[in-house]
Protein backbone atom coordinates (compact mmCIF):
# COMPACT_ATOMS: atom_id res chain seq x y z
CA UNK A 1 0.00 0.00 0.00
CA UNK A 2 1.23 3.47 -0.89
CA UNK A 3 1.15 5.79 2.10
CA UNK A 4 3.53 8.13 3.94
CA UNK A 5 5.51 5.16 5.27
CA UNK A 6 7.11 4.57 1.86
CA UNK A 7 9.77 6.65 0.14
CA UNK A 8 9.09 9.44 -2.31
CA UNK A 9 10.76 7.41 -5.06
CA UNK A 10 8.29 4.57 -4.50
CA UNK A 11 5.39 6.99 -4.86
CA UNK A 12 6.85 8.41 -8.06
CA UNK A 13 7.24 4.90 -9.42
CA UNK A 14 3.95 3.35 -8.35
CA UNK A 15 1.33 6.05 -7.70
CA UNK A 16 -1.50 6.49 -10.18
CA UNK A 17 -4.01 9.33 -10.44
CA UNK A 18 -5.94 8.68 -7.20
CA UNK A 19 -5.15 9.99 -3.72
CA UNK A 20 -7.22 9.51 -0.56
CA UNK A 21 -7.44 12.13 2.19
CA UNK A 22 -9.08 10.84 5.40
CA UNK A 23 -10.54 13.38 7.84
CA UNK A 24 -11.07 12.57 11.49
CA UNK A 25 -11.84 14.58 14.60
CA UNK A 26 -10.69 14.89 18.20
CA UNK A 27 -13.86 15.01 20.27
CA UNK A 28 -15.71 13.45 23.17
CA UNK A 29 -17.43 10.14 22.48
CA UNK A 30 -19.35 9.51 25.66
CA UNK A 31 -18.10 7.54 28.67
CA UNK A 32 -17.07 4.44 26.70
CA UNK A 33 -15.28 5.50 23.50
CA UNK A 34 -11.95 7.35 23.11
CA UNK A 35 -11.47 10.87 21.78
CA UNK A 36 -9.79 9.40 18.70
CA UNK A 37 -12.86 7.44 17.53
CA UNK A 38 -13.48 9.42 14.32
CA UNK A 39 -9.76 9.42 13.56
CA UNK A 40 -9.57 5.63 13.92
CA UNK A 41 -12.66 4.98 11.80
CA UNK A 42 -11.53 7.33 9.01
CA UNK A 43 -8.04 5.80 9.04
CA UNK A 44 -9.10 2.17 9.00
CA UNK A 45 -11.77 2.53 6.32
CA UNK A 46 -9.50 4.66 4.12
CA UNK A 47 -6.68 2.13 4.50
CA UNK A 48 -8.94 -0.61 3.19
CA UNK A 49 -10.13 1.58 0.32
CA UNK A 50 -6.52 2.32 -0.63
CA UNK A 51 -5.60 -1.38 -0.51
CA UNK A 52 -8.44 -2.23 -2.89
CA UNK A 53 -7.88 0.67 -5.31
CA UNK A 54 -4.09 1.14 -5.25
CA UNK A 55 -4.53 4.79 -4.25
CA UNK A 56 -1.95 6.94 -2.48
CA UNK A 57 -3.17 7.21 1.12
CA UNK A 58 -2.44 10.42 2.99
CA UNK A 59 -2.23 10.54 6.79
CA UNK A 60 -5.54 11.23 8.49
CA UNK A 61 -6.17 14.77 9.68
CA UNK A 62 -6.93 14.37 13.41
CA UNK A 63 -8.68 17.73 13.87
CA UNK A 64 -11.58 19.19 11.90
CA UNK A 65 -14.71 21.11 12.91
CA UNK A 66 -16.65 19.91 15.96
CA UNK A 67 -18.21 22.97 17.59
CA UNK A 68 -21.12 20.75 18.60
CA UNK A 69 -18.93 19.25 21.33
CA UNK A 70 -18.11 22.50 23.10
CA UNK A 71 -18.48 22.11 26.82
CA UNK A 72 -16.54 18.86 27.19
CA UNK A 73 -12.85 19.27 27.97
CA UNK A 74 -10.49 17.73 25.42
CA UNK A 75 -12.52 18.28 22.24
CA UNK A 76 -10.52 20.36 19.75
CA UNK A 77 -11.65 22.04 16.54
CA UNK A 78 -10.64 24.58 13.94
CA UNK A 79 -12.80 27.31 12.45
CA UNK A 80 -14.77 26.29 9.35
CA UNK A 81 -13.02 28.85 7.14
CA UNK A 82 -9.64 27.50 8.31
CA UNK A 83 -10.71 23.96 7.47
CA UNK A 84 -11.99 25.14 4.09
CA UNK A 85 -8.53 26.44 3.23
CA UNK A 86 -6.76 23.37 4.61
CA UNK A 87 -8.76 21.02 2.40
CA UNK A 88 -8.33 23.13 -0.70
CA UNK A 89 -4.59 23.60 -0.12
CA UNK A 90 -4.00 19.86 0.26
CA UNK A 91 -6.09 18.91 -2.77
CA UNK A 92 -4.49 21.55 -5.00
CA UNK A 93 -1.04 20.43 -3.82
CA UNK A 94 -1.91 16.90 -4.94
CA UNK A 95 -3.25 18.22 -8.24
CA UNK A 96 0.04 19.99 -8.89
CA UNK A 97 1.86 16.68 -8.51
CA UNK A 98 -0.27 14.86 -11.05
CA UNK A 99 -3.04 13.39 -8.92
CA UNK A 100 -6.18 13.99 -10.97
CA UNK A 101 -8.59 12.28 -8.58
CA UNK A 102 -8.92 12.84 -4.83
CA UNK A 103 -11.33 11.12 -2.46
CA UNK A 104 -11.95 13.06 0.75
CA UNK A 105 -13.15 10.56 3.36
CA UNK A 106 -15.12 12.11 6.22
CA UNK A 107 -14.88 10.12 9.43
CA UNK A 108 -16.74 12.84 11.37
CA UNK A 109 -20.36 13.61 10.58
CA UNK A 110 -20.30 17.31 11.40
CA UNK A 111 -17.90 18.67 8.77
CA UNK A 112 -20.52 20.63 6.86
CA UNK A 113 -17.97 23.07 5.40
CA UNK A 114 -16.42 20.21 3.40
CA UNK A 115 -19.27 20.30 0.89
CA UNK A 116 -18.74 23.86 -0.42
CA UNK A 117 -14.95 23.43 -0.32
CA UNK A 118 -15.12 20.34 -2.53
CA UNK A 119 -17.87 21.78 -4.73
CA UNK A 120 -15.71 24.82 -5.51
CA UNK A 121 -12.68 22.69 -6.36
CA UNK A 122 -14.71 20.69 -8.85
CA UNK A 123 -16.30 23.79 -10.32
CA UNK A 124 -13.17 25.89 -10.74
CA UNK A 125 -10.33 23.58 -11.71
CA UNK A 126 -9.72 21.56 -14.86
CA UNK A 127 -7.94 18.18 -14.67
CA UNK A 128 -9.32 17.52 -11.21
CA UNK A 129 -12.05 15.30 -9.79
CA UNK A 130 -12.78 15.41 -6.05
CA UNK A 131 -15.25 13.02 -4.41
CA UNK A 132 -16.65 13.57 -0.93
CA UNK A 133 -17.20 10.25 0.85
CA UNK A 134 -19.55 10.74 3.79
CA UNK A 135 -20.33 7.51 5.66
CA UNK A 136 -23.72 8.89 6.73
CA UNK A 137 -24.87 8.51 3.11
CA UNK A 138 -24.62 4.74 3.43
CA UNK A 139 -26.84 4.30 6.49
CA UNK A 140 -29.87 3.74 4.29
CA UNK A 141 -28.38 0.94 2.21
CA UNK A 142 -29.95 -2.51 2.45
CA UNK A 143 -26.81 -4.09 3.89
CA UNK A 144 -26.43 -1.45 6.60
CA UNK A 145 -30.11 -1.62 7.58
CA UNK A 146 -29.73 -5.37 8.05
CA UNK A 147 -26.85 -4.84 10.48
CA UNK A 148 -27.99 -1.93 12.65
CA UNK A 149 -30.84 -2.51 15.09
CA UNK A 150 -31.20 1.01 16.43
CA UNK A 151 -32.80 3.79 14.37
CA UNK A 152 -30.73 6.29 16.37
CA UNK A 153 -27.13 6.28 15.19
CA UNK A 154 -25.67 9.75 15.48
CA UNK A 155 -22.80 9.78 17.99
CA UNK A 156 -20.99 7.19 20.17
CA UNK A 157 -23.87 4.93 19.17
CA UNK A 158 -24.40 1.32 18.09
CA UNK A 159 -22.60 2.11 14.81
CA UNK A 160 -19.48 3.77 16.25
CA UNK A 161 -19.28 1.43 19.23
CA UNK A 162 -19.36 -1.61 16.93
CA UNK A 163 -16.64 -0.18 14.69
CA UNK A 164 -14.36 0.64 17.63
CA UNK A 165 -14.88 -2.81 19.13
CA UNK A 166 -13.70 -4.19 15.80
CA UNK A 167 -10.84 -1.77 15.08
CA UNK A 168 -9.50 -0.88 18.56
CA UNK A 169 -11.23 -3.03 21.15
CA UNK A 170 -8.54 -2.28 23.71
CA UNK A 171 -9.54 1.42 23.74
CA UNK A 172 -13.22 0.78 24.50
CA UNK A 173 -14.43 0.98 28.12
CA UNK A 174 -16.66 -2.08 27.88
CA UNK A 175 -17.90 -1.82 31.46
CA UNK A 176 -19.50 1.54 30.63
CA UNK A 177 -21.31 0.57 27.44
CA UNK A 178 -24.41 -0.97 29.02
CA UNK A 179 -25.52 2.22 30.77
CA UNK A 180 -24.42 4.65 28.05
CA UNK A 181 -27.60 4.63 25.93
CA UNK A 182 -29.03 8.11 25.45
CA UNK A 183 -31.39 9.32 22.71
CA UNK A 184 -32.12 13.06 23.01
CA UNK A 185 -35.69 14.02 22.17
CA UNK A 186 -34.63 16.59 19.60
CA UNK A 187 -34.08 16.55 15.83
CA UNK A 188 -30.46 16.53 14.67
CA UNK A 189 -30.62 20.09 13.37
CA UNK A 190 -30.83 21.35 16.97
CA UNK A 191 -27.05 20.93 16.96
CA UNK A 192 -27.09 24.18 14.96
CA UNK A 193 -28.33 25.93 18.09
CA UNK A 194 -26.77 24.23 21.12
CA UNK A 195 -23.97 21.78 21.79
CA UNK A 196 -24.55 18.04 22.04
CA UNK A 197 -23.58 18.23 25.69
CA UNK A 198 -26.66 20.39 26.28
CA UNK A 199 -28.94 17.82 24.66
CA UNK A 200 -27.39 14.61 25.99
CA UNK A 201 -26.54 13.90 29.61
CA UNK A 202 -23.42 11.91 28.69
CA UNK A 203 -22.46 13.05 25.18
CA UNK A 204 -24.05 10.02 23.50
CA UNK A 205 -26.75 10.09 20.83
CA UNK A 206 -27.84 6.52 20.23
CA UNK A 207 -27.81 3.04 21.74
CA UNK A 208 -24.23 1.80 22.14
CA UNK A 209 -25.47 -1.16 24.20
CA UNK A 210 -26.46 -2.76 20.87
CA UNK A 211 -22.91 -2.56 19.52
CA UNK A 212 -20.82 -5.68 18.95
CA UNK A 213 -17.47 -6.50 17.41
CA UNK A 214 -19.19 -8.77 14.88
CA UNK A 215 -21.41 -5.92 13.73
CA UNK A 216 -18.33 -3.71 13.47
CA UNK A 217 -16.66 -6.10 11.04
CA UNK A 218 -19.79 -6.18 8.87
CA UNK A 219 -20.23 -2.40 9.01
CA UNK A 220 -16.61 -1.86 7.99
CA UNK A 221 -17.06 -4.13 4.99
CA UNK A 222 -20.18 -2.21 3.90
CA UNK A 223 -18.47 1.16 4.32
CA UNK A 224 -15.49 0.11 2.19
CA UNK A 225 -17.60 -1.40 -0.57
CA UNK A 226 -20.09 1.47 -0.67
CA UNK A 227 -17.32 4.09 -0.56
CA UNK A 228 -15.57 2.57 -3.57
CA UNK A 229 -18.84 2.18 -5.44
CA UNK A 230 -19.84 5.79 -4.73
CA UNK A 231 -16.39 7.17 -5.54
CA UNK A 232 -16.26 5.36 -8.88
CA UNK A 233 -19.74 6.56 -9.80
CA UNK A 234 -18.75 10.16 -9.01
CA UNK A 235 -15.58 9.98 -11.07
CA UNK A 236 -17.35 8.27 -13.98
CA UNK A 237 -20.01 10.99 -14.00
CA UNK A 238 -17.57 13.90 -13.90
CA UNK A 239 -15.64 15.34 -16.82
CA UNK A 240 -12.26 17.06 -16.81
CA UNK A 241 -13.72 20.48 -17.46
CA UNK A 242 -14.50 23.37 -15.17
CA UNK A 243 -18.22 23.94 -14.82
Amino acid sequence: MLDFNVTADEIVEKAGELAILPIGSTEQHGPHLPMCTDYVVATEISKRIAEKTGAYLLPTLPISTCYEHKGKKGSVWMKPDTFYSVIQDIVLCLKGQGFKKVAVVLGHGGIFIATPAIRELNAMFDDLKVAKIDFLNFFGTKDMLEILESPNNLHACEYETSLMLYFKEELVKKDKIKDADCVPQYPRDFLNYVSLIKLSKNGVWGEPSLGTKEKGEKIARVLVDESIKYMNRVFDTMEYDAW
